[in-house]
């Protein structure tokens, strides 16, 4: 969905002028059609490159040093020598494009700009090729390609590429998350997931946003939305949206008569506070095999304080039925009766709940899984239960 016009960044514009090959992709630019020399002695072509932000029409360069990356085989010089710049080092571009070398050659002064900085490693790798046989050139032609990554949002993730989570990120991939309740926890839920690569967002609330909405909620809520009291699904679907594609709002309650809407998902978050339609809720989501996890919070008033429970439970299919609690629990005294709940400790509550699902994807390392998290507020202690 993304089309910036980046040909008219400067520097490469220059490299094209000069006949260079360029990409960009999972967001980094390419240099196709670098001659190097294997270490058998043969001339090869590799390609260099690094990761970038893009900013409207300018690609800036994210490596944030003097390095680049070359995908190839272990360039040598014109006599078969390992070259003194390129040590291994992984560096994950796609899911299936790996650059197996970061090449070091940095200048006193270091580089003016991206234009010198990959003419310099291109004369590095070519300078011995041409030594070999001197009709090799890096310059084939200008060409100028933006791959699709074919990833679910309005503009590129340079975060992933920067950080080099291109492959781990692939494990979003294939998911539609349901997320129950756009509350306070709710909402924090989908600023995390609209974050991720999953393909789809299903949001289900039959509320309304309203004042008391905004000031436990990411972000900041403009007057005009809140006059005219959207449904929640409906209003996080449209902000999320200018972000993540693949947002679908259901603005109805979820109750015993409309559990098709969970049709087809992958993992759900059950965010919603009514307790009366819970255990039909969880019940469906057992009976299809559905993962899930239930957040829930108990915040009461004592001596002018707020003290409480916040509750993160998981619900696999993996695990067997006496491992799996049976239904929500309360975790507080008259748990939302009050209805007290802080942004804070909403953000917090959605972020284990987060977390947890990030582990089970397999995306963060776990020692030992647990069931259940209980963050005390009065003494700060988490505490998990573990399987088994």
């Amino acid at each position: 969905m993304y089309t910036a016009p980046l040909v008219r960044d400067p520097s490469t514009s220059r490299l094209l002028d000069d006949g260079y090959d360029l990409v960009v992709q999972g967001g980094h630019l390419i240099i196709r059609r670098i001659p190097y020399v294997t270490t058998s002695g043969a001339v090869a072509y590799g390609r260099l490159t690094y990761p970038v932000t893009l900013s409207g029409d300018r690609i800036n360069d994210d490596s944030g040093d003097h390095r680049i990356w070359f995908i190839g085989d272990q360039p040598c010089d014109e006599h078969g020598r390992p070259l003194s710049a390129a040590s291994p080092q992984d560096r994950a571009i796609t899911d299936d494009l790996v650059a197996k070398f970061m090449l070091s050659s940095k200048p006193p002064n270091g580089y003016s700009d991206q234009y010198e900085k990959v003419t310099a490693y291109v004369r590095i790798l070519s300078h011995p090729a041409q030594a070999i046989d001197p009709t090799v050139t890096p310059m084939p032609g200008a060409r100028w390609d933006e791959i699709e990554d074919d990833l679910p949002f309005v503009y590129r993730d340079t975060a992933s590429s920067r950080s080099g989570l291109a492959r781990l990120n692939q494990k979003f991939r294939g998911q539609r998350i349901v997320i129950i309740g756009l509350g306070g926890t709710g909402s924090y839920i989908l600023d995390q997931v609209a974050k991720t690569w999953v393909d789809t967002i299903d949001l289900v609330d039959g509320d309304h946003l309203d004042n008391h909405n905004a000031f436990r909620a990411p972000g900041a809520v403009d007057e005009a939305d809140l006059q005219s009291r959207p449904n929640k699904a409906e209003y996080y679907a449209n902000l999320y949206g200018h972000m993540h594609t693949g947002i679908t709002a259901h603005p109805v309650y979820l109750d015993e008569t409309n559990l098709s809407l969970l049709d087809g998902a992958t993992f759900v978050f059950l965010a919603a506070a009514d307790a009366a339609v819970g255990p039909a809720i969880m019940s469906w989501l057992t009976a299809h095999r559905v993962p899930f996890i239930d957040v829930g919070m108990g915040i009461e008033e004592t001596d002018g304080r707020l003290s409480g429970l916040l509750r993160m439970t998981t619900h696999f299919p993996e695990r067997s039925v006496e491992d799996a609690p049976a239904k929500t629990q309360g975790v507080g005294p008259d748990e939302y009766d009050r209805n007290i709940q802080t942004a804070d400790l909403n953000a917090f509550n959605a972020l284990l709940a987060v977390i947890a699902w990030k582990k089970y994807l397999g995306y963060y390392a776990e020692h030992t899984p647990a069931i259940e998290t209980l963050y005390k507020v009065f003494t700060g202690e988490i505490r998990n239960r573990e399987v088994g």
